[in-house]
């Protein structure tokens, strides 16, 4: 079993960012705890494999508020043994407390938005952090659990080899063993999609995209931490457990403003506002929309999250989902011969020189 739950609050809200997330509320904080515990009350006792406090940021409540989140957290649910409880956090918002507060509750994995290195990047991507809170950051969070990953981005306009090799050089100095790094996107609503469309900012080109990228694998691989997703980078057995569960897609329990569950093919999404999903925790329905997935949907999903997966889409689990391979064997073997893609006993999953044009391949192979 697998629970995400969801804390919306940022310090700020970033100009590329589309996560559920508001910044400020600070009033708000405690009623959404007891909203969200209130929500916990009503999901299976576990045991839980994985828990992912995701956000927002997390660590933007207070000490009591975020002690009584994972406190109240802990009391509600049952962990597996051997149970991998992940939390994220932005540099600008913990200290040694906060980390000693999450360690002292269970939470054994930390994942740290660090973004950039360069104060000048920081301040283009509108975090309100410098790189001097980075790096003390990571520090802090080293010594207080054993796993801590921190996210980049790249492919910022006008960024250079130069600076993306600085930014990866922290992954060695903090011997980290888990790396997300994401190229920026202009999703709607954003203010940096709002830019590009009158014409004030521009896209990093295919070319330069595909060198960066390339150099992000080569450079990871040599620290030791190889490609096993998309964006995602580890050394062996290093790799979320719990993201691992969406891309397998397992059932997953879900809780807070915005937050997504899947179980028994039924997908719920909560209210988004938070406003909202304190009212909605008090009457006790947070259901803002729900799903029924049927097989289409679902055999859909395995194509699109499969090929994310460096272990690619078994073949088996298209067996299962009732995906005759004379639909798309054919197309794959054309791909394969491109060098897009691998087929083999197995899966189908996506080649070095695919990885760049995953969106397409994907489309091409799905059923449509």
């Amino acid at each position: 079993m697998h629970l995400y739950l969801h804390v919306p609050y940022c310090a700020a809200k970033c100009p590329y960012c589309d996560f559920n997330s508001i910044a400020g509320r600070d009033a708000e904080h405690a009623a959404y705890v007891d909203a969200l515990l209130s929500e916990v009350r009503t999901l299976p006792r576990g045991p839980y494999a994985t828990v992912f406090v995701g956000g927002g940021t997390p660590t933007m409540l207070g000490a009591r508020d975020l002690a009584r989140l994972m406190g109240g957290v802990r009391d509600r649910i049952a962990l597996d043994d051997r149970y991998e409880w992940t939390c994220e956090a932005n540099p600008g918002s913990v200290d040694a407390e906060k980390f000693r507060l999450l360690a002292e509750h269970g939470v054994n994995r930390l994942s740290l938005g660090i973004q950039s290195t360069d104060d000048r990047w920081l301040k283009f991507l509108g975090r309100v952090h410098d790189s001097r809170q980075a790096e003390r950051a990571l520090a802090l969070a080293r010594a207080a659990v054993p796993r801590v990953s921190a996210d980049i981005i790249i492919g910022l306009p006008g960024q250079g080899d130069e600076d993306i090799a600085a930014d990866l050089a922290l992954y060695r100095r903090h011997d980290l063993a888990h790396a997300s790094v994401y190229h920026l996107t202009f999703e709607p609503g954003t203010e940096f999609h709002a830019l590009r469309a009158r014409g004030a900012m521009t896209e990093t080109d295919p070319v330069t995209s595909r060198r960066q990228l390339a150099l992000v694998t080569e450079r990871l691989a040599a620290f030791g931490l190889d490609a096993y997703e998309t964006s995602n980078f580890a050394r062996g057995g290093e790799a979320s457990r719990h993201n691992l569960a969406y891309w397998h897609q397992r059932d997953y329990h879900a809780a807070g403003a915005g937050a997504v569950s899947t179980v028994d093919r039924r997908r719920v999404t909560r209210h988004k506002h938070p406003a909202a999903y304190i009212d909605g925790a008090a009457r006790g329905d947070t259901a803002w929309k729900v799903e029924a997935l049927d097989d289409r949907a679902i055999l859909t999903e395995a194509w699109m999250l499969g090929l994310r997966l460096a272990s690619g889409v078994a073949r088996a689990r298209l067996r299962e989902l009732g995906d005759d391979e004379g639909r798309w064997l054919d197309r794959a073997r054309v791909l394969a011969g491109e060098g897009l893609v691998a087929i083999d006993d197995e899966a189908v999953r996506l080649t070095p020189a695919g990885r760049p044009v995953q969106d397409d391949v994907t489309v091409y192979l799905m059923p449509s």
